[in-house]
């Protein structure tokens, strides 16, 4: 009995674990106690109990088999406090994971008492101050990856042997990157973007064979380039030195990197030409090189990039052809000076997602086939010279997002099913060539839909009534065409419609009543048309209205007194129509100049004590009959005045 008595408190005694003079139980309460900060909701299950082994079944917490806490994981977790000095008195401790949980404070010096630590993860948090000596050297994993840690980058790293991924980005450390960094034979993931660091980079970084990831951009602001030596880092799957004032041209080494798959270089000062050398790399799959000073064209042997799946050259100074690029996947090189076509295979490989060549000189035909995976989201060609037609097969993409495909000179009619497409939120084809009618559109609603410029085109028809169907639409620009009919009551149906710009048509008829049901309206624009009539009283319940413009057309009657209560209204353009009686003067038309009643010559200054009106009929277009209005109305009024003096 005896023995099993002494077996029994053995036991007791190894589970309970006292530490200097707590057990591993208390510890816990007491870790959560500061952990959790003034809210004290966090770790509820974290509770007192007779039980030896309780702590062990607490959520994140797992033990040996002698119930000592060789694992803390509370990740996610909404923390508000700061990580306790006890924290080093869990001796067996291996892991310690505290990540995204807004902890704040500092990290205690004590943590350098976890001497079996292997994995320390407190990213995304809030802690702050100078980092501590980290001594640990079981260490394998030591993250603190955006937190408001400052001062220089710590050098105690350098002595942990066992050292498999460092992050110290997303921080404030400041200075040079320490060239002891360059021991840790054993690193393969190396993370010191988003500082605030300074000096060369360090070519001795080279020396880590063993390296997979190196992050070195984003705030920190480094002299030079890339050291021509890191093409020794044969192991390098990622290099990202994106946005960290690099200079210089691109290393042809690089070329060496056989295990590259991204190489982001991204918003530095790179100049010169893309080294033709980069386009012999078996496994580089993303390469991004946008917003530098680069010239010259794209390397013809980058159509011998058999896994390029994303190429980002956009905002260079580049130009000439645009190769066979087999792979892509997402193709962005806007703002350059490419020219040529697009090649005619772009989207055969099934996989094409985003093409945004915008404002560069490509001319020629929209290659056919980029939607044949049906993968593609963005379409943007702006700002170039496509001709020809609109391919038929883009109304059947139905996984298309953007379509931008203003300021070219393409022509022939809008393709049937383009306005169908049942993901799009943005249809831009302004400023073309295009003709015939709106194509008919099928859906009973659309629910993505929110912007359509078909402007500066020749699309004749009118203004259908299924617009009302486009129940997301926010902005519809349909100007400068050739559109004639009614302006649909359907129209004003659009709940969620900010801008309607339907300027220079020869839409007829007049102004429905249902204007007044378009409650986020913000801009109306129906100038130099054929309309006519009054203005409908309706128009005033648009309060957030803050732009409109009905010029050149024949409204008649008298301006709507209740206007002067729309309060957002701060442009009104009403001239060049066949208004009669006074220009109101209370509340919003104190704001407007008299610019914005010129050319209705029966309009009356609000200061006259007569206003006299008179029919207007000729066959003179508006514009006209307004501008010969106001000479005669002028004549009139000098020899008022020559008469009275």
């Amino acid at each position: 009995m005896a023995y099993y008595c002494l077996i029994s408190l053995m036991i007791l005694l190894n589970s309970s674990t006292f530490c200097y003079g707590y057990t591993e139980l208390e510890l816990l309460l007491k870790l959560k106690a500061s952990l959790a900060g003034p809210q004290r909701i966090a770790l509820e299950d974290w509770k007192q109990s007779s039980s030896p082994t309780s702590h062990c079944s607490f959520s994140g917490v797992s033990c040996d088999i002698n119930s000592r806490v060789i694992s803390l994981n509370i990740s996610y977790v909404p923390l508000y406090g700061s990580i306790p000095p006890e924290i080093g008195q869990f001796s067996q401790l291996k892991t310690l994971v505290l990540a995204a949980t807004n902890l704040t404070g500092n990290l205690p010096p004590q943590v350098a008492n976890l001497t079996s630590l292997q994995v320390l993860n407190i990213s995304n948090n809030n802690i702050s101050g100078d980092f501590p000596s980290i001594k640990m050297i079981q260490l394998q994993v030591l993250d603190v990856y955006n937190n408001n840690f400052s001062g220089p980058l710590p050098k105690e790293p350098a002595n942990l042997k066992k050292l498999k991924h460092l992050s110290l980005g997303g921080n404030y450390f400041s200075g040079g990157i320490p060239s002891q960094y360059s021991q840790l034979q054993g690193l393969e993931y190396l993370g010191l973007n988003g500082n605030s660091l300074s000096g060369k980079l360090p070519s001795s970084l080279s020396l880590l064979s063993n390296l997979q990831f190196l992050y070195v951009g984003y705030f920190n602001t480094f002299e030079g380039g890339i050291p021509t030596e890191w093409a020794l880092l044969r192991s390098l799957r990622v290099l990202d030195a994106s946005s960290c004032n690099l200079s210089g041209t691109i290393p042809s080494t690089l070329s060496h990197l056989n295990e590259l798959e991204k190489l982001y270089l991204q918003r530095n000062n790179f100049t010169g030409h893309i080294p033709t050398e980069l386009g012999s790399l078996p496994t580089l799959d993303a390469l991004d090189l946008s917003d530098n000073s680069l010239t010259g064209t794209i390397p013809a042997s980058f159509s011998q990039l058999k896994n390029l799946e994303l190429l980002n050259l956009f905002s260079n100074k580049m130009d000439g052809p645009i190769p066979e690029l087999p792979t892509i996947k997402k193709l962005n090189l806007w703002d350059n000076n490419f020219n040529g076509h697009l090649p005619e295979n772009l989207g055969k490989n099934w996989k094409l997602e985003w093409v945004d060549v915008a404002d560069n000189q490509i001319k020629g035909p929209i290659p056919k086939h980029l939607c044949k995976g049906g993968k593609l989201q963005g379409l943007i060609l702006y700002g170039n010279s496509f001709s020809g037609p609109i391919p038929d097969e883009l109304g059947a993409c139905k996984s298309l997002v953007r379509v931008r495909l203003s300021t070219n000179s393409l022509n022939g009619s809008i393709p049937p099913g383009i306005l169908n497409l049942p993901m799009a939120n943005i249809i831009e084809i302004s400023h073309n060539n295009l003709t015939g009618e709106l194509p008919l559109f099928t859906f009973t609603s659309a629910d993505s839909l929110a912007t359509l410029d078909l402007s500066n085109n020749s699309i004749t028809g009118s203004i259908p009534p299924y617009i009302q169907n486009f129940v997301r639409l926010q902005k519809l620009f349909l100007g400068s065409n050739k559109l004639s009919g009614n302006v649909p009551d359907e129209l004003f149906s659009l709940k969620n419609i900010s801008v309607i710009n339907v300027k220079q048509n020869n839409i007829h008829g007049v102004i429905p009543k249902s204007i007044g049901n378009c409650s986020s309206l913000m801009t109306l624009d129906l100038s130099n048309n054929n309309l006519g009539g009054r203005i409908p009283d309706e128009i005033s319940n648009l309060r957030i209205l803050s732009s409109l413009n009905l010029s050149e057309n024949h409204f008649v009657g008298e301006i709507p007194t209740e206007m002067k209560n729309m309060i957002s209204l701060v442009t009104l353009d009403l001239s060049y129509n066949n208004f009669s009686g006074k220009i109101p003067t209370d509340g919003q038309f104190s704001f407007f100049k008299a610019d914005s009643f010129t050319g209705n010559p029966n309009l009356c200054s609000p200061f006259q004590s007569t206003c006299a009106s008179a029919a207007v009929t000729s066959s003179v277009p508006g514009s006209q009959i307004g501008t010969f209005k106001t000479i005669l109305f002028t004549c009139k009024l000098y020899f008022i005045f020559l008469y009275s003096s």
